[in-house]
């Protein structure tokens, strides 16, 4: 059986430029060594030394343990063998306590250096020698028995050497200073960088949730660029997490949430994400976690089962936060809902949980003024009629008319409102199995007061001219009573308004085309059974009243377009063609009268031609 062929450059090559994002992660991948090294030493030798200790020279990088050091086969087996890992136990399972578990972490120092050195002295044997390993990006290695070529440790641990290629700035001392501090600020050993002029020392600092909450307060505006609107305690003991949910002042549901996790205090990405669930978009959670799997860069977590999990527990706690605040602190909940309120709209019409909230929370405009979908459904309870509309126009048309009629009318016109709507149907236990129906204007115009059949008889002529005036918009006029008297006239459109405009527009082409379409393909006009707009006469006010009296044609038809006019701007109605000269014809009438033929406004002329 033949043997696959491996270009041991391509691998090297392969591995350390294209498995990790870029050369940063060089230094991390010599802390995690180091102190994995440390911890091994640890377990056998408790108070054994805790140092790691980096010394730039120059282009030259030097990396010292004091962890456990390798004798010449461990140089042989670990060093020279790709995937090999020194962190698995006697069975070849992945042993725990360690940062590093694919054994090819050396690999990425070969993105700033050509050459790689180790020197090591294993603790575990008494007065054991020096050994070492050289390796290139050529992809050829060398194990340096002792005293060749190799300078002597006086004690067990490990020292890593790079000689940089020329100009490289990810060895100079301020770069490796501040990649020290990002991924090892949290680690338990102590760090020191030596450079010429300078040292400084890092690691053993106290992680946000280790920390008094004004200090993690002050943690998240310098790291995370915010002041949270409040934090949440982590603690998912199968994950071995602790840590903190960060619920941000402001944040959307359409952007992905960052997090920053470190594993076994080794910071491992400031971007990682699938840590909570969705609904949960305005929590970033910072946090340490012993048990979460990582990819083979280290710079990822595995979505596996025990992450989905972890997912689960930390939406639990900021549900469990959630209800906290709703019965301990109603005003912090009310404006945190006023933060987010779009964003938890757009979540709760796809989550129970969240609509339950956003029932109780989240205020709609309302003809009664803002009220919550659970005050809504106590009206509808009391006996009120609840009805919304789609759009914020037809909202502001009928609102006036409909709050006289006793109806609450709800503004539906805003982002994801008529979605919650819908969505209460959907689950109806939510409001007690209360839902709201879309404003029709039929029903608006039901419970308008009728004119009595004397009033009716009187103001035949008057409707007639009305039909003749308006029939080419395809607009019904009708008289009715309603408060305020004084609005002269209500325009109401189909509930499809939309439907309506598109039905109106292909009016003509419908006319040209004939029934070809719908014998052909048997469809049916969608519109055909829509109710025609309306255009409601409100006989209570004084202006329509003389208009029941007049018997000039030619000024009813003026006025009664330039009330149907009026009443199209009142519901920001888009004008058309028609309307558009109907208003112009109107406005020169009164401008007209208002100045009269010799510039003085009590002389009059007649009114130009109505328009066709």
């Amino acid at each position: 059986m033949a043997t696959f062929q491996v270009d041991l450059r391509g691998m090297v090559d392969l591995l350390a430029r294209n498995l990790y994002s870029g050369p940063r992660v060089y230094v991390r991948e010599l802390l995690q060594n180091a102190v994995d090294a440390i911890a091994a030493r640890a377990h056998d030798e408790p108070d054994c030394p805790r140092r790691v200790t980096l010394t730039l020279d120059g282009p030259r990088l030097t990396c010292h343990d004091t962890g456990i050091g390798l004798d010449e086969e461990e140089m042989r087996t670990f060093l020279s063998t790709i995937g090999a890992s020194s962190k698995r136990d006697e069975l070849g399972l992945e042993r725990v306590g360690y940062l590093g578990q694919f054994g090819i972490g050396l690999l990425s120092c070969f993105m700033v250096s050509e050459e790689i050195t180790v020197a090591s002295r294993s603790a575990r044997t008494p007065d054991a020698p020096t050994v070492g390993w050289r390796g290139s990006t050529d992809g050829t290695y060398a194990v340096l028995p002792p005293g060749e070529d190799v300078p002597a440790l006086d004690a067990p641990g490990t020292t890593v050497v790079l000689n940089a290629r020329l100009g490289e700035s990810w060895v100079e001392p301020g770069t490796v200073r501040a990649l020290v501090d990002e991924f090892g600020s949290l680690l338990p050993v102590r760090i020191e960088v030596r450079s010429p002029g300078a040292t400084t020392y890092h690691g053993s600092e106290p992680a946000p949730w280790e920390m008094s909450r004004h200090e993690a307060r002050e943690w998240c505006r310098t790291h995370l660029g915010v002041t949270p609107f409040d934090l949440v305690d982590l603690d998912v003991p199968a994950a071995g997490l602790r840590g903190l949910a960060v619920i941000m002042p402001t944040a959307s549901p359409t952007q992905q949430a960052h997090h920053t996790v470190s594993v076994k205090r080794m910071l491992v990405s400031r971007s990682a994400q699938k840590l909570t669930p969705e609904w949960a978009y305005f929590a970033r959670v910072v946090a340490d976690a012993r048990h979460l799997r990582l990819t083979a860069s280290r710079e990822t977590l595995v979505d596996d089962e025990l992450l989905g999990a972890t997912r689960e527990a930390i939406g639990t706690a900021v549900r469990d936060w959630l209800e906290r605040l709703r019965h301990t602190a109603p005003t912090r909940m009310e404006e945190f809902v006023r933060s987010h309120a779009v964003g938890l709209c757009a979540v709760a019409v796809h989550d129970p949980m969240m609509l339950d909230l956003v029932a109780h929370h989240v205020p709609l405009e309302t003809t009664e003024g803002p009220r919550s979908l659970t005050a809504l459904a106590d009206l509808v309870r009391l006996g009120r009629q609840v009805r919304y509309t789609r759009t914020v126009d037809q909202y502001r048309a009928l609102a006036d008319v409909a709050s006289a009629q006793g109806i609450v009318l709800v503004d539906a016109g805003h982002s994801y409102e008529e979605e919650l709507l819908q969505a209460v149907r959907t689950h109806p236990g939510v409001l007690g199995g209360v839902v709201f129906d879309l404003v029709d204007p039929g029903e608006l115009l039901d419970v308008l007061e009728p004119c009595t059949p004397a009033e009716e008889a009187q103001a035949a002529d008057l409707l007639l001219v009305a039909a003749r005036a308006l029939g080419s918009q395809g607009c019904q006029v009708v008289l009715r009573r309603f408060a305020p008297a004084a609005l002269p006239a209500l325009y109401l459109p189909d509930p499809d308004l939309a439907g309506q405009q598109v039905a109106r527009s292909g009016a003509e082409a419908a006319r040209t085309v004939g029934s070809v379409w719908s014998d052909l393909l048997g469809v049916a006009d969608p519109f055909a059974t829509s109710s025609p707009p309306r255009l409601v006469l409100n006989r209570s006010n004084p202006l329509v009243a003389r208009l029941v009296t007049s018997v000039d044609e030619v000024v009813l038809t003026q006025v009664l377009r330039g009330l149907y006019v009026q009443s199209l701007l009142s519901g920001h109605q888009v004008l058309g063609p028609t309307e558009r000269a109907w208003a112009a014809q109107t406005l020169h009438t009164l401008l007209e009268r208002a100045v009269g033929p010799g510039g003085r406004g009590d002389e009059q002329e007649p009114p130009p031609p109505a328009a066709c």
